[in-house]
């Protein structure tokens, strides 16, 4: 790959993981009301499947390709992996877990909450993606003629012009902050995700072939994400002994950490990709297990032991 192609498809990974971002922002807030019956994720979770199994289907992958490489890159690791997420995912099944919001509920309800959201999730997830490759039956990338002239530095500039549209919005509305931090945040977080994808081929002795690479992913954004977290909420919010930097703009920058870094790091939609492709089948339940697992112990470890010692009555509301 040549400096520019590579320069192109990183630029062209800002541009998508700041729409895969906005995205996931914005139905999180359409599906948070009053009475909701599941976590407002999974809408984000199944709509990114969805597209990425209509983007993955073998004629769609073949026609972007074909066309302009990159392009693929951005609508599948970009724009899909930053609208699904698995460190918010996660953390919610260590929330519901620990009963971090206080419900009236006893413990078994604890732990079928989160299975609940754990299992809904799933369901979901590997639903929209078949129903992505049966949409992709139908609904194919017609085949287009690839260009003589290189669109490469055109995708440069459209990349930079699109963080720093962000960052000056970022920078010159404070109401939208949070957001904007976010929208910021997020490419930094699909780039190196996408680096880490080229462990996935590697073979670690007994192990076998697995995605190491987005299971490093995964596990490190959910460790941002609760590091993040604890930074908000953690100890009392006035007197001696408080901790945290409670000022709008360090929150509002905790939650762009929370919800564009760690959030475009984390994935759900290429996770769901590799669990309905692992062989055999025991394989894909051992890695499901093993990231979930991995994933709710380190929410205990950065969030749950501070909680328990140091309570959670930090001023980021």
């Amino acid at each position: 790959m040549s400096a520019s192609r590579h320069c192109a498809t990183l630029a062209l990974l800002v541009v998508g993981a700041i729409w895969g971002t906005l995205a996931r922002l914005g139905l999180v807030a359409l599906n948070t009301y009053d009475g909701q019956s599941i976590e407002p994720t999974i809408w984000a979770q199944a709509v990114g499947c969805l597209i990425m199994g209509w983007v993955t289907h073998p004629k769609n992958k073949a026609a972007l390709e074909q066309w302009y490489a990159p392009a693929f890159v951005m609508l599948g690791t970009g724009f899909c992996g930053c609208l699904t997420t698995y460190s918010s995912w996660v953390f919610r099944v260590f929330q519901a877990f620990s009963n971090e919001l206080h419900f009236d509920r006893h413990g078994l309800h604890n732990v079928m909450d989160a299975l609940t959201q754990t299992g809904a999730t799933l369901g979901m997830a590997i639903a929209s993606l078949w129903a992505g490759r049966a949409l992709g039956d139908t609904l194919t990338i017609p085949k287009l003629p690839t260009s003589r002239y290189s669109a490469d530095h055109v995708c440069i500039a459209i990349g930079v012009a699109f963080w720093a549209g962000a960052a000056i919005l970022c920078g010159l509305h404070p109401p939208f902050r949070p957001e904007t931090f976010a929208l910021v945040l997020s490419p930094p977080g699909a780039m190196l995700r996408w680096y880490l994808s080229r462990l996935n081929s590697a073979s670690l002795g007994k192990l076998g072939k697995l995605p190491y690479g987005t299971f490093a992913a995964n596990v490190f954004a959910i460790a941002v994400l609760c590091a993040a977290y604890t930074a908000q909420y953690v100890g009392r919010s006035t007197g001696p002994g408080s901790l945290g930097a409670w000022t709008p703009t360090s929150c509002a920058a905790l939650y762009g950490l929370q919800q564009g870094f760690a959030g475009s790091l984390s994935t759900v939609s290429t996770f769901t990709v590799e669990l309905t492709t692992l062989r055999p089948l025991r394989l894909a339940f051992s890695y499901a297990f093993v990231s979930w697992t991995v994933g709710v112990i380190v929410s205990i470890l950065l969030v749950g032991a501070p909680w328990w010692s140091l309570g959670m009555q930090g001023g980021c509301g």
